[in-house]
């Protein structure tokens, strides 16, 4: 029970990095994409925009379910995968060398954030 708190403080500060990263990436995408060595034009600042939009709603859904008193598990799992698709999108982009090696680091965080957020999902199942 007590490494389920710890848990979920973990994740309320996760979700709240990606809701701020998403915001970043949604308001200055170049910059985003400058710092992970991508190309910027028109096109890629839209649609990097648009990945940035999209993890302010993931985050914001996983902090959500993670601050009421009832569990959530659907919006867990569904976070969850959302994290393992944006790690292994960003993988993806650094083998096709669209992004540096620098945006390996990413990837980790949201793989890693993907393991701790199925873990959670995996306790609250069990209620």
């Amino acid at each position: 029970m007590a490494y389920r708190n710890y848990v979920k403080i973990i994740l309320k500060l996760i979700a709240v990095i990606t809701v701020i990263s998403g915001l970043v990436q949604l308001i200055w995408p170049a910059f985003v994409l400058g710092f992970i060595g991508g190309t910027v034009s028109p096109a890629t600042e839209h649609f990097f925009g648009i990945v940035g939009m999209f993890m302010v709603l993931f985050g914001g859904l996983l902090y959500q379910a993670l601050s009421g008193s009832e569990h959530h598990p659907v919006a867990v799992f569904w976070c969850g995968v959302q994290k393992f698709g944006a790690a292994g999108a960003v993988g993806l982009g650094v083998t096709r060398e669209i992004f540096s090696w620098l945006a390996l680091g990413v990837a980790a965080f949201d793989f890693v954030s993907g393991i701790i957020i199925m873990i959670y999902w995996f306790s609250i199942q069990k209620r």
